[in-house]
């Protein structure tokens, strides 16, 4: 192996040494002989310096489409963002102006706060706001959202207030149907549900039937739409019936409330 080695760098020093005596024109008309022996090599290198200039070609097309590729899928990633960015504050404009057209449509005396502390689950209902008794807040005052009742002030601090959601178990609200005259009591359910309880067999009401306060007990202003029938359980033997509501307000994405305030 070390032989066949050896006669091929032999053999090409042999050919460099031509090369170079060629070049110096020493020997005249033995060019063609030199060149017969040299060109199949000069093929040969030529051809591997194309193919290795072809192959650096095509790596460095490839990092630049990657890189591109890169910079695009940044650009929508950035795209996306800012769309949700958009999205979402039109969601906080749509609540906003529902809460000016609520304000704009009564002469209650109201007070607007930020939901610093998010606490609903399936056993409790709870939410933290930034005002409290500072700004002229105490327990039983309604909580509104987009127009809709969403709960009462139920602690009070200097500059905090906890509200309670309709939600929660141990939340009880005089209410009305809004296309009849049929009263009952809007309790939280486990679960992030309410029932109509209360409700005198034998009175009109329906799946799909707005529920509004009642204004009862002098705390809640009548005519707050609370939520809508979606299912009635009548027993037999019983003087009551039961109905489902589903709240009105989407109380998983409260950031903006309203406290009515007289």
């Amino acid at each position: 192996m070390q032989k066949k080695i050896s006669i091929v760098l032999l053999i090409i020093v042999f050919i460099a040494i031509l090369v170079f005596i060629e070049s110096k024109g020493f020997l005249g008309n033995t060019f063609s002989f030199t060149q017969k022996i040299t060109t199949p090599f000069s093929i040969f290198f030529s051809d591997f310096s194309h193919q290795t200039s072809d192959t650096f070609s095509g790596v460095f097309k490839l990092s630049k489409l990657q890189k591109e590729n890169a910079e695009i899928k940044d650009a929508n990633n950035r795209l996306q963002a800012e769309v949700a960015q958009l999205q979402e504050a039109k969601k906080e404009n749509e609540k906003l102006r529902a809460d000016l057209r609520f304000i704009t449509a009564t002469n209650y005396t109201y007070e607007a706060a930020e939901v610093t502390v998010f606490e609903p689950s399936n056993l409790r209902g709870m939410v933290t706001i930034n005002k409290g008794s500072k700004q002229g807040l105490k327990p039983g005052l309604a909580v509104i959202s987009e127009g809709f009742m969403i709960g009462k002030i139920a602690e009070v601090s200097e500059s905090n207030a906890k509200v309670l959601l309709i939600t929660d178990p141990s939340s009880a609200i005089p209410v009305t149907l809004q296309q009849a005259n049929t009263s009952g009591l809007a309790k939280g359910q486990i679960g992030t549900g309410i029932a109509m309880e209360k409700i005198p067999q034998g009175e009109q009401i329906k799946e799909g039937d707005t529920v509004i306060t009642s204004g009862l007990g002098g705390e809640v202003p009548r005519g707050l739409i609370l939520g809508y029938i979606t299912k009635i359980e009548k027993q037999d033997n019983t003087l009551f019936v039961t109905a489902d509501i589903r709240p009105a307000a989407n109380l998983h994405s409260l950031s903006r409330v309203i406290i009515i305030k007289n």
